[in-house]
């Protein structure tokens, strides 16, 4: 199943997409392990990494019967334009086999999240503050694609506009953003705007990287474009400590980083037409921009700051 969900991954597939492969395949996924372990009471203290909280799409939901059929994996294919025949012979296989994955659970199921991207999103404001910024939780639910979003972002926050349209930012994200930058929260010009979620990555070369290392290469060539009067740095990093297959769980960037790169014949939009954001940022500056803080065990998905000082 890793090799189906890497292909999956490498076509930009969503954690409801690779869930709804998972629960297929996996005879403990979907209520499956709840089945195995009937009539037993189950109390399962759940740590989430999905956007909304899903119980069904965390760890694929082993202790919430969900029925999965072959159609839905079928369509999930197609809608990543992924074809049975890329897929290993085993999940062929079993693809040629109508089953269903509903699992049939007789026993009391007590499903309790116990931690979450709000949490850490929480926890995240609490230390801003403590380092003299004012926070503001702008969202939880940020995802698309990491490039994409990331530049909307900076627009959003560099050129302050309520006449712009964004395509991945919804117009709530957009109207605490301006807010942010004109409260006056304890007086403070120091602002800090934080955003949890999971993006995505859609791979257009042959290079390395994760989505908060490209978010913030991305952020980097906007800010590099544009001419504000207050300072801004962007940090991206996620918060099990490995973004995409690297070492690294992200990378920090400021409105000097684009002169930087010149700087040092490193030009950042071949870098990102590469998807290759791990190699830039191990490169810049000898590597300082570059977030590593090992693996923390925990994987609450991503978080987002946006320092200000205005």
């Amino acid at each position: 199943m890793i090799d189906t969900i890497k292909l999956l991954t490498s076509h930009s597939a969503t954690i409801q997409q690779l869930n709804t492969v998972r629960t297929y395949l996996c005879k403990v996924k979907g209520g499956g392990l709840a089945r195995f372990i009937s009539p037993a009471t189950i109390l399962s203290l759940i740590i989430s990494d999905v956007i909304g909280d899903p119980i069904n799409f965390i760890a694929s939901g082993p202790t919430l019967p969900t029925k999965v059929t072959r159609d839905d994996v079928i369509r999930t294919l197609a809608e990543l334009s992924v074809t049975p025949t890329q897929l290993p012979q085993s999940v062929q296989d079993l693809l040629h086999c109508e089953h269903s994955s509903v699992a049939t659970c007789g026993n009391d199921i007590y499903n309790l999240i116990i931690a979450s991207n709000k949490v850490a999103l929480d926890i995240a404001s609490r230390v801003s503050e403590s380092e003299g910024y004012s926070p503001f939780i702008i969202t939880d639910t940020l995802d698309g694609e990491a490039r994409d979003v990331a530049r909307e972002l900076m627009e959003c926050v560099a050129i302050p506009s309520e006449d712009k349209k964004y395509e991945h930012i919804s117009p709530e994200t957009g109207g605490k953003i301006r807010s942010a930058l004109s409260s006056k929260h304890n007086n403070s010009g120091k602002r800090c705007l934080i955003f949890g979620g999971e993006t995505t990555v859609t791979l257009q070369g042959e290079g390395l990287g994760g989505r908060c290392q490209e978010m913030a290469l991305a952020a980097a060539l906007i800010l590099g474009q544009v001419d504000t009067s207050y300072k801004i740095t962007f940090l991206a990093t996620s918060t099990d400590g490995q973004d995409g297959p690297t070492d690294a769980s992200g990378a920090v960037i400021t409105q000097n980083t684009a002169c930087q790169a010149l700087q040092q014949g490193l030009d950042m939009g071949v870098f990102l037409e590469e998807s290759d954001s791990y190699r830039f940022f191990r490169l810049l500056n000898g590597g300082d921009n570059q977030l590593k803080s090992g693996l923390t065990g925990t994987n609450l998905m991503d978080i987002i700051f946006i320092f200000i000082d205005l």
